[in-house]
């Protein structure tokens, strides 16, 4: 029965663990929200501060600061670049938003800080505001798979185009190309071409004399 119970407790742990990582807040637009740092931190460790992050949209899950505060003397920081309105009340760690909005909506990290010697700790929640209308839940997501269909279509049509342009240089390539030189000695004539050749004298009369290799010439 033991390694039934001690399952058991690895299960529980682990469903507990997951529940607190997978945190959901629902909000109405417009109101006020708390969101509750999830970060498990262990019993008689002074961390040294608590910061608060948002993450990006997927693919670009990059984190933005919010808020950080220094535990040992509870001064609160604002992160460069963050126009949003937010407070860490008192000596909580929760974050609050006022009038919450559709661009509110995603992740958030709870960092703490641990001393040397101690591990850090952090955990997420995820802020969803109801009734966002449907335009806003296009994300990044879609724009890079449309760019990235984009690029991929262009590089189609330039790979047929490159196909039929060395396709069109080859065939003009294998076209054989009659040259005639101006210069070239002309070969002797046979008797054919003789009895074709009409040259009139002053009285109708020709004479054809006969040249090398039995060729002839008709002299007037």
């Amino acid at each position: 029965m033991l390694p039934r119970t001690r399952t058991l407790t690895l299960l529980l742990s682990l469903s507990v663990a997951l529940s607190e990582a997978l945190l959901e807040v629902r909000v109405l637009l417009g109101d006020d929200c708390v969101l509750r740092c999830p970060a498990a931190d262990r019993p008689g460790v002074q961390y040294l501060s608590v910061k608060w992050f948002k993450e990006g949209t997927p693919p670009a899950s990059r984190l933005t600061g919010v808020l950080t505060r220094d535990l040992a003397n509870g001064t609160v920081r604002r992160y460069l670049g963050m126009q949003r309105a937010a407070e860490l009340r008192g000596e909580s760690r929760d974050l609050h938003l006022p009038n919450a909005t559709c661009a509110d909506a995603g992740y958030y990290v709870c960092h703490l800080s641990a001393p040397v010697g101690e591990q850090n700790r952090e955990g997420r929640v995820l802020l969803t505001p109801t009734d966002c209308p449907a335009e806003d839940r296009l994300t990044d997501t879609y724009l890079v798979v449309l760019a990235m269909l984009g690029l991929m279509f262009a590089l189609v049509i330039f790979l047929i185009s490159y196909v039929i342009l060395k396709n069109v240089l080859r065939d003009r390539n294998r076209t054989p190309k009659k040259v005639t030189f101006r210069d070239a000695p002309l070969g002797p004539l046979n008797e054919d071409d003789l009895r074709s050749i009409y040259t009139l004298g002053p009285k109708g009369s020709h004479k054809v004399l006969k040249g090398l290799q039995g060729s002839s010439r008709v002299l007037v």
